[in-house]
């Protein structure tokens, strides 16, 4: 109990370093800033939520201190902003999610029952949209300030890329024009954002909890994730809900269409677990397995979109309730 606090502020530390990462300019460096947030979920699992609150807080502040160096040379840009944004989008979803993740086991002063995985997915959408929309809010105080802002940034980068100048005009290539491409990749991209944010933090927290299983640290039974990780039926609702909120002008519903694509999110990896439980016991399951996730990489536009229907079906029909593997042979968790 006395080493929870020291050992926060050493994964702190660690987490910061790993979002400094993408400053190195290397494309492994943005890998490693994916990953920024698992020193705070393993903090979390393996030494408890002051643990891990000890751990985001202080990746916040080695961030803001960071940061205010780069502030004294550029007077434009704020030393808690980095800070507040990493904090928001990142550090303190992971503590929350680890949190409830294994709050209700091994404490009796804890008179209730734990989250159901289904339930803590759709938590980790709606901390993925508000932290999403924290980053996006950074760029102008309005969903339009900050769409043009980013818009302009996408137009500079390209122009980088392609050898021009700043102010040069973006020349058309192959009959298309750059700067209606942009402006129209500068929209799906936000909302694309919401959804990989869910992603990333289910995943962080599998791979976090994966590890501290290893250590013998982990503070609860493993689940079979494949199995047990079905969104309520009430997410349908919040669905629509999401999908009514988005067509209104302004912030909210600009919040609503991020709430829709980080829920999709959900569905998402609920699809994913519909598909390795209904091929249990399969001869083909190690190739359909591997057919599908290719096609997720390579072909994301179609099979994505794809998969995400699958998880929305899977709701409905309760399709791994129906055809999954009913053998009395252990599954390997997963």
């Amino acid at each position: 109990m006395q080493r929870d606090i020291p050992i926060g502020l050493g994964a702190g530390l660690a987490a910061a370093i790993l979002a400094l990462a993408p400053l190195s300019g290397s494309g492994f460096g943005i890998l490693l800033s994916v990953l920024s947030a698992l020193p705070i979920t393993l903090a979390t699992l393996c030494w408890g939520y002051r643990a891990g609150l000890a751990a985001a807080v202080s990746a916040m502040a080695v961030l803001a201190l960071v940061a205010s160096g780069v502030a004294a040379q550029s007077p434009d840009s704020s030393p808690l902003r980095l800070a507040l944004q990493f904090g928001v989008s990142r550090a303190l979803p992971a503590w929350g999610l680890a949190y409830l993740a294994v709050a209700g086991y091994g404490d009796s002063a804890i008179d209730r029952a734990p989250l159901s995985l289904g339930t803590l997915a759709v938590v980790a959408a709606v901390l993925g949209m508000a932290g999403t929309l924290f980053g996006i809010l950074a760029l102008g105080s309005t969903p339009e300030q900050a769409l043009a802002n980013l818009r302009t940034e996408l137009m500079q980068a390209y122009r980088i890329m392609m050898g021009g100048s700043k102010d040069q005009p973006i020349p058309a290539k192959d009959g298309v024009d750059p700067e209606a491409f942009l402006q129209v990749f500068s929209v799906i991209l936000l909302p694309l954002a919401a959804l990989f944010t869910t992603v990333s933090n289910l995943g962080g927290l599998w791979l976090s909890a994966r590890i501290a299983l290893i250590s013998g640290r982990l503070p609860r039974p493993w689940p079979d994730v494949a199995a047990e990780l079905r969104l309520p039926t009430w997410s349908l609702g919040l669905l629509a809900i999401a999908c009514a909120v988005s067509l209104l002008p302004g912030t909210v519903g600009f919040a609503g269409q991020l709430l829709l694509a980080a829920l999709l999110g959900a569905f998402l990896i609920q699809g994913f677990a519909a598909v390795h439980v209904l091929t249990r016991g399969g001869a083909m399951r190690p190739l359909i397995l591997a057919v599908t996730y290719l096609l997720c990489v390579f072909l994301s536009w179609i099979a994505m979109p794809l998969m995400i229907v699958f998880g929305l079906v899977e709701t409905f029909f309760n399709l791994r309730g129906r055809f999954g593997d009913r053998s009395n042979t252990p599954s390997t968790p997963r």
